[in-house]
C-alpha cells in the first residue's frame, strides 16, 4: 500500500499548507491527493520494487536506534547482589 500511504501523506501536507495560507490551489492539491489515495486503495495498485528496499532500510535504521537500553550483562548471566560497603567510621 505504498501509493496509498504516499498520497495520504501528501494530502495532509497540502491540507496543512492550505490551512496556513488559505490558497485555493493547495486545497485542490489536497483533494487530488486524497482522491489518488482512495483510488490506490480501491484499485490495489502494486507496490513498486524499490519501495520495499527503501522501507527495509528505514526499518533497519529505526531498529538500530531503538534496540533498547544497553547493559553490561548478557542475557544468560545472573546478576549477583553487591558486596556490603565497608564501614570506615573511626
Amino acid at each position: 500500500m505504498f501509493y496509498k500511504d504516499l498520497f495520504a501523506t501528501l494530502c495532509f501536507i497540502f491540507f496543512g499548507i492550505a490551512l496556513a495560507t488559505h490558497h485555493p490551489y493547495f486545497y485542490f492539491g489536497a483533494m487530488l491527493c486524497g482522491c489518488l489515495s482512495m483510488t490506490a486503495t480501491r484499485k490495489i495498485w502494486a507496490t513498486p520494487a524499490w519501495s520495499d528496499a527503501f522501507y527495509d532500510k528505514i526499518e533497519g535504521w529505526i531498529k538500530s536506534k531503538t534496540d533498547g537500553p544497553k547493559t553490561e550483562f548478557s542475557e544468560d548471566e545472573e546478576i549477583k547482589p553487591l558486596p556490603p560497603l565497608d564501614d570506615n567510621k573511626k
